[in-house]
């Protein structure tokens, strides 16, 4: 029986976690990912030209909703896990779906710190 392994935040440096693993070690684990963003994986370094309209999110997409599919990857975006329970070993979800895990992995990134200074709005 394969391994659950939860990955909470679909960007860059989580997902190619799960790319090596898959290389690595493809039967390992039966793998469920859970993102805030309605998108799968993106390059987030992209994202100006896309505010710029320059390019469509398309355009930067790393990893399609196909790739998540033929690695049999259960992918949750929009849906941003808000609780863990370390003893029972399961993560809750925003919209109250429960996962149970044997691994976690946080790759949650960050959020700008934004110096509270008059019109830093």
């Amino acid at each position: 029986m394969k391994e659950r392994l939860v990955l909470v935040g679909n960007g860059m440096a989580g997902v190619r976690t799960l790319e090596e693993l898959l290389k690595l070690s493809p039967d390992t684990y039966d793998i469920t990912v859970f993102g805030a963003e309605p998108y799968p994986n993106y390059n987030r370094i992209m994202l100006s030209p896309v505010l710029a309209g320059e390019k469509t999110i398309d355009d930067i997409i790393l990893n399609d909703r196909e790739w998540y599919e033929e690695h049999g990857i259960t992918l949750h975006t929009g849906d941003p896990v808000v609780e863990i329970d370390r003893v029972n070993r399961w993560v809750v979800s925003e919209s109250g779906l429960e996962v149970p895990y044997d691994r976690l992995l946080l790759a949650t990134g960050s959020d700008p710190f934004i110096i509270p200074v008059p019109g830093s709005d």
